[in-house]
This record gives structure tokens, sequence and C-alpha cells, in this order.
């Protein structure tokens, strides 16, 4: 007969091996310590953030821009301190336009790369499930871990344990709460059969944090090498075998990274699991360059205005690669007046053009003055600064024309669908006609007539207040036969005013991307969640987007297959 035992869990040391602790008993107990080794396989799971979810350490002089002992381009896990400032002299919140535009340099910031780069502080606070010298080695100090420590704890933990000795799912496996996730494409349940292809992996949990400044693309590149390093450490230092490459666990932004990294290698990518992906653009990032975070939260911590947001955007083809691409749609920026749409842009497949590279459409998104905003600007420094804004420009075309429709074809993607969370599938100006003076004493002055698509297009900006409202003038000369007071009379339109407010958000979403922004990842994924329940930056911090993630690396678990070298 056999004797009884007792299971013992194992933990993660700070090394990163398994360890167990097992307490000597007397002879006379013959309850035996089991202890489960782990499997030999190894499948790490990478969390990719999104724009603005990766600390970046400052590399020059624009270090001191926010005090001599700062080492920090971007640290927004010290909301109180580096973010808003309230125990520091001088905080992020405070800087004005161009002491933004030199922190954030491409060229003076970079990701964390070592170990060492991480705050210790902040990986304390933050991380539970394993030790803090080990999250470190894994990456999670790279990544902003009041976002994502929480996913990053939970996967896990749950990744530790899939089976029992006994063959059945340990609890929290199989999730029980399906029916909240929302409308599904492609779910399939969770079966023991698949479960225990699963289990034959270890799922270590890595995070990379990136250079949001630059373009997705060199992004995807430092991504790829990471996960190379990933898997040599994970054979190296683990001892376990790394054939079946990782699956990636995005968010926003990060989604395009891992895109462009399958698709330059896919050798390395065994799936993917995509969250909230602005996956053609979102018009949200239009909306915020011309007015501004829309939110209060926002708008405190990150720029209420559209003066505080383009210095950088302009300057850094990462944050030009959230605006709506070549695959949007027609259509997306529209001027409405009394009623009636005037016109719509862009008009086909290119709002790079017809949009981004306009410098004196009312409309336009960039203001040349605003791109480095240094004071008193010569023409030559106006002429710079544009010339700089287009080369930013043209390298985010060129990603999007790269990426173009790929996506992994063992894709996972969950997204935001909640009218409790409008975002900006469509960003509508709503144009307002000045007055036209009384052609009689003693009358008031009568609303100018609503104008054509012509001159609306037309319409000479006079200034705007970058929170949304812009003031025209209309340079077109045309006779019009208006209707004042009973009276027809002939008004000349040259001169007339007129004033355009940006209006709220139109579609469903989480906040920041809308549905439709979203539907292009999900139309070709292997399985698709449209949800609700969260807003965009917390989407990871919702236990049903948790449990959804975990079911989804389970589901390419079970199904995984060696990839080549």
């Amino acid at each position: 007969m056999s004797e009884p035992t007792r299971p013992v869990p194992t933990q993660i040391g700070p090394d990163g091996n398994v360890t167990a602790r097992v307490t000597m008993s007397p002879t006379a107990n013959n309850v035996r310590a089991e202890v489960h080794a782990p499997p030999d396989h190894a499948i790490p799971i990478i969390f990719v953030p999104g724009i603005m979810g990766s600390p970046l350490l400052a590399t020059g002089a624009n270090a001191r821009i926010m005090g001599n002992d700062n080492r920090w381009a971007w640290f927004p896990d010290d909301i109180k301190g580096w973010m808003v400032g309230v125990t520091k002299w001088k905080s992020y919140t405070s800087l004005s336009p161009i002491e933004r535009k030199q922190l954030l340099d491409p060229q003076l910031t970079r990701a964390l790369s070592d170990p060492q780069d991480a705050d210790l502080k902040m990986v304390r606070k933050f991380v539970s499930m394993i030790p803090p010298e080990e999250a470190r080695n894994r990456g999670w100090g790279s990544v902003s871990l009041d976002s994502y420590g929480s996913i990053l704890d939970f996967l896990e933990v749950h990744l530790r344990y899939i089976l029992t000795s006994e063959g059945k799912p340990f609890p929290g496996i199989v999730a029980d709460t399906v029916s909240t996730w929302g409308e599904l494409k492609g779910y399939s349940p969770l079966k023991v059969e698949g479960l225990k292809v699963a289990a034959e992996f270890r799922y270590p949990v890595y995070a990379v944090g990136y250079n949001w400044l630059n373009s997705n693309s060199q992004a995807a590149d430092y991504l790829a090498g990471r996960i190379q390093a990933v898997l040599e450490r994970c054979r190296n230092e683990l001892g376990v075998k790394c054939q079946h490459g990782v699956i990636l666990v995005t968010h926003s932004m990060g989604g395009l990274v891992a895109r462009m990294c399958a698709k330059r290698n896919p050798n390395l990518i065994q799936g993917v699991v995509h969250g909230v992906q602005p996956a053609i653009g979102a018009a949200t990032a239009y909306r915020r360059v011309r007015a501004g975070w829309e939110d209060i939260a926002g708008a405190v911590g990150l720029g209420g205005t559209g003066q505080k947001i383009m210095p950088v955007f302009a300057n850094a083809a990462g944050p030009l690669e959230l605006l709506p691409n070549q695959r949007y749609g027609t259509g997306w920026l529209r001027v409405t007046c009394n009623g009636r749409e005037l016109f719509q842009l862009p008009a086909g497949p290119d709002p790079y053009t017809q949009i981004y590279l306009k410098k004196k459409a009312w409309w336009r998104l960039m203001d040349a003055a605003w791109i480095n905003p240094i004071g008193n600007l010569s023409p030559a420094t106006l002429v710079s600064a544009w010339s700089n804004y287009e080369k930013m420009l043209g390298q985010a075309k060129s990603f999007h024309s790269a990426l173009g429709n790929y996506y992994h074809p063992n894709s996972f993607v969950h997204y935001g669908a909640d009218s409790n969370h409008q975002a900006f599938n469509r960003v509508t100006w709503k144009l307002s006609p000045g007055v036209i003076p009384s052609h009689k004493p003693g009358l008031p002055a009568t609303p100018a007539p609503t104008p054509s698509r012509e001159h609306a297009i037309a319409l000479r900006l006079r200034s705007e207040n970058h929170e949304g409202r812009v003031w025209m003038i209309n340079d077109l000369s045309e006779q019009q036969m208006i209707n004042q007071y009973g009276v027809g009379i002939i008004h000349n339109t040259l001169g007339d005013g007129y004033s355009a407010d940006i209006q709220e958000q139109d579609q469903a979403g989480d906040g920041t991307v809308p549905a439709h922004a979203a539907e292009d990842a999900a139309e070709q994924a292997v399985f698709a969640a449209r949800m609700t329940g969260y807003d965009h930056q917390g989407s990871y911090k919702n236990r049903n987007v948790q449990n959804l993630t975990l079911y989804s690396i389970l589901r390419i678990g079970a199904t995984a297959k060696k990839l080549s070298a």
C-alpha cells in the first residue's frame, strides 16, 4: 500500500528557478511531501504595452529639465511625484510645451533595457507573485506597473498551475464568467484534453517596454531582439527547452508593434493576444492633437490643450502612427453647419496629404508654430520644424504601408464597445456662421448664411484656442441673395466670420479606441470578444479581461506547434 502524500506548492526563486520549501518531520510521520516538477518545455509570455506604457530614460541634458536628480524622460508610475508633482517641486504636468518637446526627444530617450534600469521601489510596490529581483530580470519594471502589474501577477500565478495531480483544472483556470465577456466570435470551451496539452509547457511571464516615441517599426525590431534574449535565458539559466517561440499579449499600440514583429519574425511567435488595439488608427489621436485630452484625468496629467500635445506628437513617429491610416476609411473628418453636412475628408485612402500635411487649412492637424514652440519663430525655424514633422509623418506612413492588413494567423482579440465609454470614430467640427450687420439703422444683425462646400473648405483660419474651437474668415467673394427681416438683399460673402467647435465622441468604444478601429483585428482573429465595462488604459485591470486573456493563452498553448529556428 502506498504511503499518503501531501502536496507542496512551488515558488519562483530570486534567480527565476522553481523552488519548494519542505519541512523535516519525524520518521513516524509517514505522510510524504509531494513536489511536482514543472514541465521541461516553456512558451514564455511576453507583455507588450501601449503608448506611454513604458517608462523612458533621459539620455542627455534633457534629464535636467525635471531637476538635477532626475533620470526619467517618462515615469508614469510615480503619479503623485514625477507626473503631477504633489511630492516634488517640479513635475511633468508643470512643464511648458517646449520643455515637453525637449524632455521627450526620441533621440535623447531610451527604453529600459537592463534589469537595473527599473525602479526597484515601484517593482516592490506593484509586484507580489514573484521576487522583485526576478521581476526586474523578466522586464516587469520596463512597463508601467500601475497599469499592467495586476495582469502580470494574474497570468504568472494562474499559468503556473493548470491541472491538479488528479488531472482536473485548477480553480480559476476555467472561468465561470464567460457569459459576462460580451459578444464572442470563435469561442469554444476549454476541455481537459486541450488543457493537458497546454499543461506540458511552462509559461514564464515577461514584459518588454520599448521607446514609444520611435516608429513602431523600430520597436518591432527591438521586441524581436528581446524575444530572442528571453528564449536564450530560459534555455541557459532556467534549463528548459524553448522550441515553440513565445506568446505575445499586447495593449493598445503594442498590438501594432507585435504585428510588425510577427510579420518579420514568424519563427519566434506562437500566437498573439491583442487588447484594445487601434488596429487601423483612431480618430481620437487627431482630436487630442487639436484640442488636448478630452477627459479630466488626461487633461490634468498629459495636457488639456493641443499646445501641450502637439510638440511631442509632431516630433515622434510612434504617436503619429496612431492616427487613422490609409485603411481607416473615408470621411472620418467632417464639417456640419445648421444641420447640414458641408464636407468630409479624406475623400480616398490618403489622409496624409488631404489632412495631415495641410499647413494652413483651418481643419489641419498640425500648427507649424507649435511643432517647436520656442517663442518668436523665424521663418527658417518654422520651415525646419515643418520639415522634421514631414519626416516623422513619412515614417508613420511607411509603417502603415508596410504593416498593411497583416495579423498573426493565431490572433486572439478583445476590445471595448461600451456606450458608457464613447470614443471618436469620426471627428465632427460644427460650424457656426457669424452675423451680418442690418441694412437698416436700429435693427440687430442677422446670422450669416450657411457657406457652400467650397467656401467652408477654403475658410481662412484666424485664431484658435487649441481646445477645440477655431475662428475663421471667408476670403472668397460671392454675391448671395439673403432674406433679412423679410427683405431680400444682395450680400457679399467676402469677410464673413465663422467659428467651429469639435463635437463629442460619437461611437461606443473604450474612451480612446472606437469599436470601428478595433474591429479590423477582430475580423481576422481566431477568437474575438466585443466587451463592455472598462476604459482604455485600465482594460487589463478588469477581471473579465484577465480571465479572457488566460483563456486565450491556454487555447494557443493547447495547439502549440514547434517553430523553425
